[in-house]
């Protein structure tokens, strides 16, 4: 797997499973006791089919931003205020980050 093969794992985990997993998971009946799951599937469910629209693209937008800032600090186009040194991401002993965060801009839908 090369740099731009793992940022493409990412989206797909990010963006297809786990999103979709919370978007499925939201419309079903409130199960267990878990106060966050009843909160949000509270909310879900007081939204018309067009605030569930822009609920679903602001959800996108924070994981976007959430993954965007990850692969920043990853490349060592930013870094921490007490962050000494420099990140270096390897794969099969070959180092794959500097370019995470422009992978994930330059082939990404969202």
């Amino acid at each position: 797997m090369n740099a731009e093969e793992y940022v493409e794992n990412v989206r797909h985990e990010v963006f297809d499973e786990l999103y979709n997993y919370y978007f499925e998971s939201l419309p079903t009946p409130i199960k267990g006791p878990e106060k966050y799951w009843l909160a949000s599937k509270k909310l879900y469910h007081s939204l018309n089919e067009e605030q569930k629209e822009q609920l679903k693209m602001f959800t996108k937008l924070v994981m976007t931003d959430v993954v965007s800032t990850i692969f920043s600090k990853l490349d060592n186009v930013s870094s921490y205020a007490n962050q000494e040194g420099c990140f270096e991401l390897r794969l099969d002993g070959k180092v794959i980050n500097g370019d995470l965060q422009e992978y994930f801009f330059m082939n990404g839908e969202e």
